[in-house]
């Protein structure tokens, strides 16, 4: 009896152990790579997720109106030679301790609070005559749904139809980057649930893709893609496709008539299968789609993507926007459109990215 008991016990030991050793194994497999230990002479960052380092470094950047040189030696970023690179931390630490000891913690405060984008903090009230904020638009009664909105967006286009007909899209346009000087050469191609872009640099070739089940960039090998890039690849593979945009999201609610850059818009507010909220502007007169709005979390406050559809022209009867500008903090870029071939051939190739192409 005692040997079984025993038995028992050594039994009951070993799977207990086995479900430790295993429970430690998943642990840290989905353990969050720190920026401290990814990336040398990090001194108030090292809890930070290292993937969000970059959104973060330019969420600062575009608050103080600067670039990575004000407080970087850009040749070799973990050098302490600059009294900004000092200065930013204790404001950091300065800063985070504010949001800790008023705001649970939540980002409430952050550079921009004060910065403004300016690189001095702003002590004096503005005396220059602002504009009074415009009154809410009246609202309509009763409310139009999201299908109404999308179907607007739709006739808008061309029509159910002749948007129905074109079963695959090859884009050419160019990339002008912030500065206005340095232009890309771009290729994109649609076919339902597929997308690729490729932009040509002087030295690379970057490569986007949706081949219907994931999203993949490549430039000489694959690059690693936060949840949030690979969902604004998947969005950018529903450009085109007013059905394909309207089934990415699980949950679609009007926010609303309001004006953007002067012109009345429906504003409707999406959650995606990924959770992510994202904000669609509907020009209410042409019922062309003109802005999308979404954002990741960040340990330092929500970092914005914005995308504004302009200039919208007609390609075989359906119109597409022919400028795309694209916002995010300290980064900006513009897509203009120089042909468009509906209902071509696409080699297959292209949704399949290698070090070849």
């Amino acid at each position: 009896m005692r040997n079984k008991i025993k038995i028992a016990v050594i039994v009951a030991a070993v799977a207990a152990a086995a479900l430790a050793f295993g429970q430690s194994r998943q642990q840290a497999q989905t353990q969050v790579e720190t920026a401290g230990h990814k990336y040398k002479n990090i001194k108030v960052l090292n809890d930070m997720p290292a993937d969000q380092l970059g959104r973060v470094m330019n969420l600062w950047s575009a608050s103080l109106g600067v670039d990575c040189n004000f407080c970087h030696n850009t040749k070799d970023f973990s050098l302490d030679e600059k009294k900004e690179k000092s200065t930013a931390r204790e404001m950091v630490k300065m800063m985070m301790a504010i949001n800790k000891g008023n705001f649970n913690g939540r980002p409430r405060v952050t550079c921009n609070s004060c910065h403004n984008g300016h690189n001095e903090p702003r002590s004096t009230p503005n005396l220059d005559v602002v504009a009074e904020d415009e009154e809410r638009p009246k609202q309509p009664d009763p409310k139009p749904s999201a299908d109404q909105i999308f179907d607007r967006y739709i006739a808008a286009l061309g029509g159910k139809e002749k948007v129905d007909k074109v079963t695959s899209r090859v884009i050419t346009a160019t990339r002008t980057e912030r500065d206005g000087k340095e232009m890309e050469k771009e290729t994109l191609y649609f076919e339902p649930g597929k997308y690729a872009l490729q932009t040509v640099y002087p030295k690379t070739t970057v490569t986007e893709v949706y081949n219907g089940t994931e999203a993949i960039k490549f430039a000489q090998q694959p690059l690693h893609l936060r949840p949030d890039e690979q969902e604004m690849i998947k969005r950018e593979a529903v450009t085109f496709s007013p059905a394909a945009l309207r089934a990415a999201y699980t949950k679609l609610d009007f926010g609303g008539l309001d004006k953007l850059n002067g012109r009345m818009v429906n504003v409707l507010v999406g959650t995606t299968a990924a959770n992510m909220r994202e904000v669609l502007y509907f020009d209410a007169d042409t019922g062309l789609l003109l802005r999308l709005q979404s954002s990741s979390q960040t340990m330092f406050g929500r970092f914005p993507i914005q995308v504004d559809y302009l200039d919208y022209k007609a390609f075989g009867g359906v119109k597409i926007p022919t400028t795309i500008r694209y916002a995010m903090p300290n980064i900006m870029w513009t897509r203009r459109v120089l042909s468009v071939k509906n209902n071509v051939p696409i080699d297959q190739s292209v949704y399949k990215p290698t070090a070849g192409n």
